[in-house]
């Protein structure tokens, strides 16, 4: 996964939310009737929301090429996100619709499914790398950045609480690729598997068609989206047969 961050450069531009739902986002793994969540968005989300965020600020006319400019702006940018102080991810079923076996296409029936919800207490920070970047780039990121209000799983609502820019690395309490982290001085306690763009759409040159929704180009999992290691600042506190309680290491 390329990096645009050369580490003595670094410079971050963050954004804080407060969470206002509970947080659902399967892994990607996961089957539809198993659908354990991950703990924090990941990269290729927020980079998909920056970009959805364009067709909301700006006209028909402009927003797609907006997008398109955004993309090429954060396609090859890290993003590691500080999570809420606190998470319970609370355990239930929930009855879903699914085709039924040895019907005919387009015939579904009522089935259960388990599924997994993220109850935060505290802010939610997202981290865009912005290393060499002109001032004006930055502005349109943190403008976009105002205007997301979920990450995750529709309804996953988020409040946007303001921006601030880090010169320098970023401090302890934020989620590193495990390639990356300084595991020897510790603050991780979990690990999860995020999405981000993979390099093979990063360098191609009309990626942007394989994000569209409405592309003919399909986006396969393993080579254009692919799932990074990543080491999250969360430590298991307790569990029940209804929750497990996380807590962030400082």
């Amino acid at each position: 996964m390329s990096e645009a961050n050369p580490g003595k450069e670094e410079r971050w531009l963050i954004g804080s939310y407060r969470p206002t739902s509970l947080f659902s986002l399967r892994m990607t793994h996961a089957t539809n009737k198993g659908g354990k969540t991950l703990l924090v968005p990941t990269p290729y989300s927020v980079k998909l929301a920056l970009i959805d965020a364009c067709f909301r600020k700006y006209g028909a006319v402009d927003a797609l090429s907006k997008a398109t400019a955004v993309y090429e702006i954060v396609k090859a940018r890290p993003v590691r996100f500080r999570p809420p102080a606190h998470c319970i991810v609370q355990n239930t079923f929930i009855k879903i619709k699914q085709e039924e076996r040895g019907a005919p296409k387009g015939i579904y029936g009522p089935t259960i499914a388990y599924r997994e919800f993220c109850y935060y207490q505290g802010e939610l920070e997202v981290a865009l790398g912005i290393s060499r970047l002109p001032d004006e780039s930055i502005k349109e990121l943190a403008d976009l950045l105002a205007q997301i209000n979920y990450l995750g799983k529709r309804g996953s609502f988020i409040q946007f609480w303001g921006t601030q820019i880090q010169d320098g690395a970023l401090p302890k309490g934020y989620t590193c690729p495990e390639a990356q982290a300084d595991i020897v001085n510790g603050g991780y306690g979990t690990t999860h598997y995020l999405d981000d763009f993979g390099d093979v759409l990063i360098h191609e040159k009309d990626g942007f068609e394989r994000i569209n929704s409405y592309g003919t180009k399909p986006s396969a999992l393993g080579k254009y989206r692919v799932c990074i290691p990543t080491l999250l600042p969360y430590r298991y506190e307790s569990s029940s047969k209804h929750y497990t309680y996380f807590r962030r290491i400082e």
